[in-house]
C-alpha cells in the first residue's frame, strides 16, 4: 500500500519547512526511524524520520524546496499495514515515478516527466517545460531545472543584445542584411570579440539564499518593516565589572567553567526589566493588547557558521552567575554544533546581543521580533575619561538598546538603559544571589 508520510507541525506557529538535504532518493529501500531528510524551520534544522519501512516513491520536491505542514514529505510503499495516518497517492504526487535500470540511456521524449507542482510553476514562468533538460532521476524535470533554464535563457539574450548594440554602433549588419549607407556585411561572430564577451560574463558567484540564511533573512525583513524601530546609545564604566570578573573567572577556572561578563550583563538586563516591565513584553497586533510577561526568558544572539541562531535562557532571574556561566557554554556548544533542540529555541521575552572584543563600539540591533526591545552589549576598551575633575583611565562599554516605539517611547528607554548602567557600574549587587 502507498503511505504519504506528512510534514507535521514540529513547533509551535510552525506552517512550513524547507528542505535542505535529502538523506534517501526515489527507489530507496527505507526502513522505519530512518532519518529522509534534513528540513530548516523558522528556529532550527530538524532531521526528520519516516514512521514506516518501505521503497520511496516519491519525494516532495528538489533540495531548497518549501514544503507547508500538512503536504506529503515522502511517499513510501509498503506491503505492511501502517498504523496512523495513510492516505492514496493524491494528484498532487500523481504521475508514474520512472526506474532507472543500470546505465540505460533516457529514451526520447515528447512529453516532459514533471511533476504538476513543478509544471504549474513553469507555466508561471513562461518556460516550455518540454525544451527543459531534466537532471532528476529518470530525466525528470526540478524546480532548479526551471531555473537553470531561465538563466540560460537571460545569458543568451544578454549575449545577443550586447551583439546587437556592438553592430550598431560599428556600423556591422548581420550576414544577409545590406546598409543603407552602403556599410560592410560581416558576421556577427566574425567580429564579437572575446573582451565583449567579458563584459557580458563579469565574474562573480551566486549563493543561494536558503536554509537559516534565509529564515535569518524573513525575520529580520519582517521585525524591521512592522516595528518602527529606535535605537539608543551609552557608554558605561565597567572598571569594577571587569576586575570582579577576572577575580571570579580565576575561582571558576578551577572547575572548568568559563566566565565571560555575559552572565553579569544578563543579570543586569533582568532586574532593569523587573522595574520596567513594558520591555519584557510583546504586542499582540490582533487584539491591539500589550501583553506583558511575567517569567524571564532571555534569549542570546549567537553567531555560528551556518548564521544566527537564538537559545534562550528560561528564568534567567532566578539564576545565579555560575548557573548563568554554564547554561551559556552548554547553549553556545550547541548552537556551534547546530544540535539545539527546537525548545531551547523558542519562547524569549527579550533579546541580548553580544558582539564581544572583536565588535564595534556601538552598533543597532534589529529587534527579535514579535519582542519589544534587544539590547546591545558591544566592547570594551580602556580610555581616558573625565571623573569628577581629573582625566583617569577607566574600562568602558558601548551599549545600545533598540526598541519598538509602538510600545515604548524614548524617555522610559533612556531610563532602562541608565538602570542596566548603574548595575552593571556596580556589579556587587549582582553577586547577591551567587550559589
Amino acid at each position: 500500500m502507498i503511505y504519504e508520510f506528512k510534514l507535521p507541525d514540529i513547533g509551535e506557529g510552525l506552517h512550513e519547512a524547507e528542505i535542505i538535504r535529502w538523506l534517501v532518493r526515489e527507489g530507496d529501500v527505507v526502513k522505519a526511524d530512518q532519518p529522509i531528510a534534513e528540513i530548516q524551520t523558522d528556529k532550527a534544522m530538524v532531521e526528520m524520520t519516516t514512521p514506516v519501512a518501505g521503497k520511496v516513491v516519491a519525494l516532495a520536491g528538489p533540495e531548497g524546496a518549501t514544503v507547508k505542514v500538512g503536504e506529503p514529505l515522502i511517499v513510501v510503499e509498503t506491503e505492511a499495514s501502517v498504523a496512523g495516518e495513510a492516505a492514496p497517492i493524491e494528484d498532487s504526487v500523481r504521475e508514474p515515478v520512472p526506474v532507472l535500470h543500470g546505465e540505460t540511456p533516457r529514451p526520447a521524449r515528447k512529453r516532459a516527466i514533471a511533476a504538476p507542482s513543478v509544471r504549474k510553476r513553469a507555466r508561471e514562468m513562461g518556460v516550455p517545460i518540454e525544451e527543459v533538460e531534466g537532471t532528476g532521476e529518470g530525466g525528470r524535470v526540478t524546480l532548479a531545472d526551471l531555473e537553470r533554464y531561465v538563466r540560460e535563457r537571460e545569458a543568451a539574450a544578454s549575449v545577443a543584445e550586447a551583439a546587437r548594440r556592438e553592430a550598431n554602433e560599428a556600423g556591422v549588419l548581420p550576414t544577409g542584411s545590406a546598409s543603407a549607407a552602403g556599410g560592410r556585411q560581416e558576421s556577427i561572430a566574425s567580429w564579437t570579440s572575446i573582451a565583449s564577451l567579458d563584459a557580458v560574463f563579469e565574474e562573480e558567484e551566486r549563493i543561494p539564499l536558503r536554509g537559516l540564511r534565509k529564515k535569518i533573512a524573513e525575520k529580520m525583513v519582517k521585525s524591521m518593516y512592522t516595528a518602527p524601530h529606535v535605537t539608543g546609545m551609552d557608554e558605561v564604566d565597567v572598571t569594577k565589572l571587569v576586575e570582579i570578573r577576572k577575580h571570579l573567572a580565576n575561582q571558576l577556572a578551577e572547575e572548568r567553567i568559563k566566565l565571560t561578563y555575559l552572565p553579569f550583563i544578563i543579570k543586569a538586563v533582568t532586574r532593569a526589566l523587573k522595574q520596567y516591565p513594558m520591555f519584557n513584553a510583546v504586542l499582540d497586533e490582533e487584539t491591539n493588547e500589550i501583553v506583558l510577561k511575567k517569567r524571564y526568558h532571555i534569549g542570546i544572539a549567537t553567531a555560528t557558521k551556518a548564521g544566527l541562531v537564538v537559545p534562550v535562557i528560561r528564568d534567567a532571574d532566578q539564576k545565579s552567575i555560575r548557573e548563568l556561566a554554564i547554561e551559556i557554554a552548554e547553549l553556545s556548544e550547541k548552537a556551534h554544533r547546530q544540535a539545539l533542540r527546537l525548545e531551547e529555541l523558542q519562547g524569549s521575552t527579550f533579546t541580548i546581543t553580544s558582539t564581544g572584543a572583536g565588535g564595534g563600539w556601538f552598533a543597532t540591533p534589529i529587534i527579535n521580533y514579535p519582542e519589544v526591545a534587544i539590547f546591545g552589549a558591544h566592547a570594551i576598551k580602556r580610555r581616558p575619561v573625565v571623573v569628577g575633575d581629573e582625566i583617569v583611565i577607566r574600562d568602558m562599554m558601548g551599549m545600545s538598546l533598540t526598541f519598538d516605539h509602538r510600545v515604548i517611547d524614548g524617555e522610559p528607554a533612556g531610563r532602562f538603559m541608565r538602570t542596566v548602567a548603574h548595575y552593571l557600574e556596580n556589579p556587587e549587587v549582582l553577586l547577591l544571589d551567587v550559589r
